[in-house]
C-alpha cells in the first residue's frame, strides 16, 4: 500500500510550507496514482495504513549548497557536519571532503519512503525510490502540465524493477 497526499510540496525561499493545489497539482499527482497502480500498489486512505510513502515536492527557486563532512552528508542538508572544519575518523585527522549539490528552478523531487522503518525523532525514514525531473520551461510561472505528466510516466518507465506484481 502507498499513500500519495492530495498536494505538492513547493520548495521556495519563503519559511512558511507553499503547496501547488488545485487542477495542476490534481492532474501530475494522478500520473503517479496511475503508475503505482498499474504496478499493483494499493492507495491507502491514511499514511498510518500505509508501507511507502510518496512526497512530490516542486522546486520553485534554485538553491546551491556544498557540505563538508561525513559520508552521510544529505541527512542534514543543507547542513553542516562535524564540530568544525576538521572532521575526524577512525582516530587521525583529515581534511573533509566538499560534496556540491543543486536543486534547479521549476522541476520536481519525488521520494518514496519505506513507512514500516523504525520511526522517532533520530531516525530516519529509508527512502526506497527517488526521481529527480527537471528540464521545464523557467520563462513562466506556471507549471507545464502535458511535460511534468510525461516526465512521471518516463521516471516509471525508466524503473520496471519498481512492482508489486
Amino acid at each position: 500500500t502507498y499513500y500519495l497526499p492530495d498536494k505538492i510540496l513547493v520548495i521556495s525561499d519563503k519559511e512558511e510550507p507553499e503547496y501547488l493545489e488545485g487542477e495542476a497539482a490534481q492532474e501530475i499527482l494522478a500520473a503517479y496514482k496511475s503508475n503505482m497502480d498499474q504496478r499493483g500498489y494499493i492507495m491507502a486512505a491514511s499514511k498510518e495504513e500505509a508501507q511507502l510513502g510518496i512526497q512530490v515536492s516542486y522546486i520553485k527557486s534554485t538553491y546551491f549548497f556544498t557540505d563538508y563532512g561525513q559520508p552521510e552528508w544529505w541527512w542534514g542538508y543543507p547542513g553542516y557536519w562535524g564540530s568544525g572544519y576538521w572532521g575526524n575518523w577512525g582516530g587521525g585527522w583529515y581534511y573533509p571532503y566538499a560534496v556540491n549539490y543543486s536543486y534547479s528552478t521549476n522541476s520536481f523531487l519525488t521520494e518514496m519512503v519505506d513507512l514500516n522503518a523504525d520511526q522517532g525523532e533520530k531516525a530516519k525514514l529509508p527512502v526506497v525510490w527517488t526521481s529527480y525531473l527537471t528540464g521545464f520551461e523557467t520563462g513562466s510561472s506556471a507549471v507545464n502540465r502535458t511535460l511534468a505528466v510525461e516526465a512521471v510516466n518516463q521516471s516509471f518507465t525508466q524503473s520496471p524493477y519498481l512492482t508489486n506484481k
